[in-house]
């Protein structure tokens, strides 16, 4: 069957297998011990991280969530999606310490990925949190590792994509809470300059994102910043947020800077500036759910989201200003941006978050993007910009290994776990970690 990445940017033909059980998993490393495979969760990562021609699917496995009440900590299998998490825990009062802007995303990717949310600069990546992997690793064995038992195997398989073994089941630590909604303060900002600023005076809030306007070029980079905090309105009648599909032909008339451009000027205008409003868990870490296809909306040669982390503050604006510069020289747009500051990093090999600012772009692929995407990640390099991989569709070995401070000692460790090599992935091919 044909499977590709949330941006749709590479199909590729593979063989997805549905093992029911783990005695299943084990026959089926056996039966591939001469070939590559690769374990993949929902298909949320935007390139080619979960990518494969032989991939392993737990979609079938069995299933298991459940909750110690008194001391928060979920207990489910790696195939388990927030999305079928909450409907458990919210009204319990509890919730993840960590979530993703997605919750169509399993366990097993969340620590695959090692994923952050808007949280980052107080509480850190979803890892930081987990207090143990139950895994199979290449010679179906089952290995239990943590932060305390097999540390270096927990270090290597957290923020590391998937080529350490599969992931069936995993125990979270979550957060107490009071309500089912979020207290939402948004701050307009009117350029990029101010936008920046802002963030260095609102690292108190628990929750902290930025929507900005790089279309826009009278007021580049003017924003929305939004502030969260848990509500204390002891309101727990949690409902599953609905969706829908929108045909992509009725919005590809739309996808260009123009309407774009008219787009953000009304999103912008119709907020209210520093009033406090009330969001529910699915509208304020969730907003994109609600459209069930929107990947589907850049059109046949799809999208890449170029996630960066800007780790010195005193390039935080002259290196946004570079990208987007040489983006707009060649008429190269992100229709989304985001912006977010980061808190210290953790010790896992490959994950994504140190201290910094981190911006998100949705880029439409063309042609000409491939082409100029050299010149992009040559200011990345020069700024010491880093690339996130769970979204990374272009990145070079050659950047990957300068910015990716521990990447030795994850290939080193991958020597010990994944010495023959059976776990496979487009994007470790082409960054040449395997």
């Amino acid at each position: 069957m044909n499977i590709s990445g949330w941006g749709n940017n590479l199909i590729i033909q593979s063989r997805v297998y549905y093992p029911k059980n783990i005695t299943e998993i084990v026959n089926l490393l056996k039966k591939k011990k001469h070939e590559s495979i690769l374990p993949r969760g929902e298909g949320r990562s935007y390139g080619d991280v979960a990518l494969n021609k032989n991939i392993l699917s737990l979609n079938k496995f069995k299933k298991i969530i459940s909750l110690d009440k008194k001391k928060g900590i979920l207990r489910c299998s790696a195939n388990a999606t927030i999305e079928e998490i909450l409907p458990m825990i919210v009204p319990r009062g509890w919730f993840l310490s960590v979530t993703p802007g997605s919750k169509f995303v399993s366990i097993g990717g969340l620590i695959a990925n090692d994923v952050h949310g808007k949280n980052h600069h107080v509480d850190g990546s979803f890892s930081d949190f987990v207090k143990e992997i139950k895994i199979i690793d290449q010679f179906g064995k089952i290995k239990i590792c943590s932060k305390k038992k097999n540390i270096s195997l927990f270090k290597t398989t957290c923020g590391g994509v998937g080529l350490t073994g599969i992931i069936i089941e995993a125990k979270i630590k979550l957060i107490k809470i009071k309500s089912k909604n979020i207290d939402v303060k948004i701050y307009k900002m009117q350029n990029l300059k101010n936008t920046i600023n802002l963030f260095k005076k609102i690292d108190h809030h628990k929750y902290t994102v930025g929507w900005v306007d790089t279309c826009s070029k009278k007021n580049f980079g003017r924003s929305l910043i939004f502030c969260g905090e848990h509500s204390n309105d002891n309101q727990l009648n949690y409902k599953p947020q609905s969706k829908f599909t929108i045909p992509p032909f009725l919005i590809k008339f739309f996808m260009n800077r123009f309407f774009i451009s008219i787009f953000n000027t009304i999103y912008f205008n119709k907020s209210t500036d520093k009033e406090i409003k009330k969001n529910n868990i699915n509208n304020f870490f969730y907003p994109l759910d609600i459209i069930s296809n929107w990947n589907k909306f850049y059109g046949k040669n799809g999208f890449t989201q170029i996630q960066i982390l800007i780790k010195d503050k005193k390039k935080y604006y002259s290196s946004t200003k570079k990208i987007f510069d040489l983006l707009d020289k060649h008429k190269i747009y992100s229709f989304l941006t985001t912006i977010k500051i980061y808190g210290k990093g953790n010790d896992n090999f490959l994950s994504f978050c140190e201290k910094g600012m981190t911006i998100t772009m949705d880029v439409p692929v063309s042609k000409l993007f491939r082409i100029k995407y050299l010149k992009l990640e040559k200011i990345f390099l020069k700024q010491n910009i880093k690339i996130y991989l769970a979204k990374d569709s272009f990145m070079s070995r050659n950047h990957f290994s300068r910015t990716y401070k521990n990447v030795n000692n994850f290939i080193n460790n991958l020597k010990l776990y994944n010495s023959n090599s059976i776990f496979k992935s487009k994007l470790s091919d082409r960054l040449k970690i395997t």
